[in-house]
C-alpha cells in the first residue's frame, strides 16, 4: 500500500515536472517568436516613419507647392501605395497601413479595432507600442504624434500651408505632441516557426514516451521490491513467530523448572508459597477452610545413604505419585525438599475428612516399594494445621504444620498430629534447649548413667553401656531423646562423646585398680565424631590417661551411620581393631546394610534393635527377623546382643533362640556409677 502511494506521488511530481518543462520550452519558442515579429514589426515601422519624414522635410525645405501633382507625393499618398506594393510581394503576409481617427483621405480612416487601439494609446500615453497575437496574425500597432513638421500642414488652418489650406478643409488644429493616429502592421503566421514547433511537438512525444516508459519501469522495479520485500517480510514474520514461539516457550520451560521440583515434577516451595497465600486468600473471600499438611518420610534417609541417591530419588518419584493419588485434583502436593512434602487441602467440611486423608497416606506410603532387587519399605509423619482455626496467614500456617509433623515423629513416626498451641511451646523449649548445649558442656551438666548388660544362661554381669543424662538446672534430669538429635545437628556431639570417654574410662578404670570385674564398657560413638582426624588419638591419649585397657572398651556405631560413610569409617574402625578395641553395631535390623560391606568391617558384636524385641514373642514378622538377625551372627561368628528386654517371655525367646547376652528393664534401668557399683560389684 505505502508503495502504491509513493508510485503514485513520484508518478504526479514527474509529471508536473515535465509539465512545467514543456510550458517552459513551448513558451520560450512562442517567445522567441513575438520577440523576432516584434522586431521585424518594429524595423519597418522605423522604416514608414524614417521615409514620411524624409518626404516631408523635402517638401518643406525645398517649398514645393503643393498640386494635384505634386500631392501625389507627399506621404499621406505614398506610403499606403509603398505598403500596398510591399504586401503584394509579400504575399500579402505582411500588411502595413498608416491609419487615423480623422484623416483627410478616407482610406486611412481607422476601422473598429484601430479606433479602440488609438483610445489605447491615448488613455495609456506612457506605451509605445502594442503588439497582439490574433487567431492567424500578429499585430504590431505604434501611435503617430504630431511633430513639429506635421504643424505645416495639420496645425491652425490659418497657419498651414497655402496649398495645403487650400486643398483639403479637414485635419487641422492638432497641437505639438498630440496623437493623430497610429502604424498598423499585421504579419500574418507563415509558418517560419513551424518547424519549431514539430520538433517541439516531437520531443513532447518522446518525453511523453520516457516518462510512461519511465513509470513503466519505475513501477516494475517497485512490483519486484515490493514482491521481495513481501517475501522476506513473510520469512522475517515467519522467523519472529518462530522466535516468539521459541520465546514463549523457553519462558514457560524457565517458569515451570523455576516453579516446579526437578525430579518429582511437583510445585516446588517457590510456587507452593505462592499458592498457599492465593489459596488462603480465596478461603477468606468464600468464607471455606483450609488445611495444610507437613509430609515427611520416615526412613528415607537411610535408604539415601545406605543405598545411594539413585535408589533415593526413586523412591521419591514413587512417593509422589502415591501421595498425589491419595488427595482430590483442586488440591495441590507440593516438595518443599529432601524428604517434605506439603499438601494444601483445600474447602474441607470437618477434621474427621482431614483424618481419613492422613489415614490413606499413611497406609498408602507404608506400601512395598520395588526398585530393581531392593524391596524397601517407608512410613511417613504428617503434621496438619488448618484455616483459620489454627493460623491466617501463609508463613504461621507453614510453621504450625512443622511443628505438628515433629510432633508425630516424637510419638514414633508413622502418624498424623493435628497442631496445638502446645506444641508451639514444645518447639520453643526445643531451641532453648539447643542454645544451652554447649553451656551445659561447660558447667559439666552431663553425667553418666550405666545399664549392666547380662549373660541370661549365667545371670552374670558381662559389662556395661554408658548413656548420658543431661541435669538441666530447670527441667531437672534429661534423656538423650531430649537433646541427642540437637547435639548432632548442632556439632555438640562430638565434645559430648568425648566427655562420655573420658569420664567413663576414668570410672571403669578406678573399678579394675580396686579389683572389680565390671565387664565390657559399650560406648556409642557418632560417625561425624569418629571421621574427626585427631579421633584415634584421643582414643589413644584417653586410655593412657585413665590406665585404660583397650579389651576392656566396645565402641558401639550405629547400622545407618556405618552405611553412610562406609569407605572412611571402615579404614578408622580398622584402626581402632588394631588397637584391640571391639566394634558394635547398634540398632542393627532397622537400616540398609550390605552384607558385603558387613563382612569388610572388623565388626564383633550385633546389636538387635530394641523395636524388634518389643513385640516378641506375640508378633510374627518380628520374630522371624530376631532369628534371621541370630543366624546371621552365628553364621557370620559374631557375639550377639539383644537390647530393650523388658519382659520374662521376652528373656526366654531370646534364650530359645542362642541370644543370651541381654540388656533391658528386665533386669535394671541405667543407674548412677556408685549405684550399680553397689549393686553389682
Amino acid at each position: 500500500m505505502y508503495h502504491k502511494k509513493y508510485f503514485i506521488v513520484f508518478a504526479i511530481v514527474l509529471s508536473i515536472l515535465l509539465g512545467y518543462k514543456t510550458y517552459e520550452q513551448y513558451h520560450t519558442i512562442c517567445h522567441t517568436q513575438n520577440i523576432i515579429i516584434q522586431n521585424q514589426s518594429k524595423t519597418l515601422i522605423d522604416f514608414i516613419k524614417s521615409f514620411r519624414k524624409a518626404y516631408q522635410n523635402v517638401f518643406l525645405k525645398e517649398n514645393i507647392e503643393i498640386n494635384d501633382k505634386t500631392i501625389h507625393l507627399l506621404p499621406v499618398k505614398t506610403t499606403p501605395m509603398i505598403a500596398k506594393l510591399f504586401t503584394e510581394t509579400q504575399n500579402h503576409h505582411i500588411t502595413i497601413k498608416t491609419v487615423s481617427d480623422r484623416p483627410r483621405n478616407p482610406n486611412n480612416l481607422a476601422n473598429k479595432f484601430e479606433m479602440e487601439m488609438i483610445q489605447y494609446f491615448k488613455l495609456h500615453p506612457n506605451k509605445h507600442y502594442k503588439f497582439i497575437k490574433r487567431q492567424n496574425s500578429f499585430v504590431f500597432l505604434e501611435p503617430l504624434y504630431i511633430e513639429k513638421s506635421c504643424l505645416k500642414c495639420h496645425g491652425k488652418k490659418e497657419e498651414a500651408i497655402a496649398s495645403i489650406k487650400n486643398k483639403y478643409s479637414t485635419a487641422y488644429d492638432y497641437k505639438l505632441g498630440e496623437l493623430r493616429g497610429l502604424i498598423d502592421i499585421e504579419i500574418k503566421n507563415r509558418g517560419y516557426f513551424d518547424i519549431l514547433y514539430t520538433n517541439f511537438k516531437n520531443n513532447l512525444v518522446i518525453n511523453i514516451a520516457i516518462w510512461i516508459g519511465l513509470l513503466i519501469i519505475i513501477y516494475v522495479l517497485l512490483n519486484s521490491m515490493r514482491k521481495k520485500e513481501l517475501t522476506y517480510r513473510q520469512y522475517l514474520e515467519n522467523k519472529i513467530d518462530e522466535k516468539t514461539t521459541k520465546i514463549a516457550q523457553q519462558k514457560d520451560t524457565l517458569y515451570y523448572q523455576a516453579n516446579h521440583d526437578s525430579l518429582t515434577n511437583l510445585p516446588n516451595r517457590t510456587l507452593f508459597l505462592k499458592e498457599l497465600k492465593n489459596n488462603i486468600q480465596k478461603a477468606k473471600e468464600n468464607n471455606t477452610n483450609l488445611a495444610l499438611f507437613f509430609i515427611d518420610l520416615d526412613q528415607f534417609k537411610q535408604i539415601n545413604d545406605s543405598l545411594g541417591h539413585d535408589i533415593g530419588d526413586k523412591v521419591l518419584q514413587i512417593a509422589a505419585k502415591r501421595l498425589k493419588s491419595k488427595i482430590r485434583s483442586n488440591d495441590l502436593l507440593a516438595r518443599l525438599g529432601g524428604d517434605e512434602f506439603v499438601a494444601i487441602i483445600n474447602d474441607f467440611k470437618d477434621v474427621k475428612y482431614l483424618s481419613t486423608i492422613a489415614s490413606n497416606i499413611l497406609k498408602v506410603t507404608k506400601e512395598p516399594i520395588h526398585i530393581d532387587e531392593h524391596i524397601l519399605y517407608i512410613s511417613s509423619s504428617i503434621g496438619i494445621s488448618t484455616y483459620p482455626k489454627d493460623a491466617t496467614n501463609e508463613k504461621d500456617l507453614l510453621k504450625f504444620a512443622d511443628t505438628a509433623m515433629y510432633k508425630a515423629k516424637d510419638e514414633g513416626r508413622n502418624n498424623y498430629q493435628f497442631y496445638d498451641a502446645s506444641m508451639t511451646q514444645k518447639a520453643y523449649e526445643k531451641i532453648i534447649i539447643k542454645s544451652e548445649l554447649k553451656q551445659a558442656l561447660l558447667k559439666n551438666e552431663f553425667m553418666v548413667y550405666l545399664q549392666p548388660q547380662i549373660d541370661i544362661s549365667t545371670d552374670k554381669l558381662i559389662g556395661m553401656e554408658a548413656l548420658s543424662r543431661w541435669n538441666h538446672p530447670q527441667k531437672g534430669l534429661l534423656t538423650p531423646n531430649k537433646y541427642i538429635d540437637l547435639a548432632i545437628s548442632t556439632g555438640v556431639i562430638v565434645d559430648i562423646d568425648r566427655m562420655m570417654i573420658d569420664k567413663s574410662m576414668q570410672i571403669f578404670s578406678k573399678w579394675y585398680k580396686h579389683n572389680q570385674n565390671p565387664g565390657t564398657l559399650s560406648l556409642n560413638i557418632t560417625v561425624s565424631n569418629i571421621v574427626q582426624n585427631d579421633f584415634i588419638d584421643y582414643i589413644k591419649t584417653s586410655m593412657k590417661k585413665h590406665s585404660f585397657k583397650p579389651q576392656w572398651l566396645i565402641l558401639e556405631v550405629t547400622e545407618n551411620e556405618v552405611m553412610q560413610k562406609h569407605n572412611i569409617v571402615a579404614d578408622k574402625l580398622q584402626q581402632l581393631n588394631n588397637l584391640g578395641i571391639s566394634i558394635a553395631i547398634d540398632d542393627f535390623g532397622i537400616g540398609y546394610s550390605s552384607l558385603s560391606y558387613l563382612k569388610q568391617l572388623p565388626v564383633k558384636k550385633l546389636k538387635i534393635d530394641r523395636s524388634f524385641v518389643f513385640h516378641i514373642p506375640g508378633q510374627t514378622d518380628d520374630v522371624s527377623i530376631v532369628k534371621a538377625i541370630i543366624a546371621l551372627a552365628n553364621n557370620l561368628e559374631l557375639d550377639i546382643m539383644a537390647e530393650g528386654v523388658e519382659t520374662q517371655k521376652q528373656k526366654d525367646f531370646l534364650e530359645k533362640n542362642g541370644c543370651t547376652n541381654i540388656q533391658g528393664f528386665f533386669y535394671d534401668k541405667p543407674m548412677l556409677p556408685d549405684i550399680i557399683e553397689k549393686k553389682y560389684l
